[in-house]
């Protein structure tokens, strides 16, 4: 019946009709923000992952059969 306000407007600017293919793909349509967004997860995943494998290593140290003589790195004093 009547056209759509998307067709309508590419009506009036004097081109041709768009399929509206663009419309279903928002990746394609902002790819900087979908490579930010997947270097922003990618940056997560490896925080978590040296996170957890740090955590595993302080428990292996304190459950070890030589943990009498563990300090914690929280009471050792920081370092050198």
């Amino acid at each position: 019946m009547f056209p759509s306000p998307a067709s309508r407007t590419a009506l009036s600017g004097g081109g041709v009709p768009s399929t509206g293919a663009t419309s279903s793909s928002p990746g394609l349509r902002h790819p900087r923000l979908a490579i930010f967004t997947l270097a922003l997860a990618g940056v997560g995943a490896t925080f978590k992952y040296v996170s957890t494998t740090i955590r595993n290593n302080e428990l292996a140290q304190k459950n070890s059969p030589g943990s009498q003589f563990y300090v914690s790195v929280d009471r050792s004093g920081g370092g050198i």
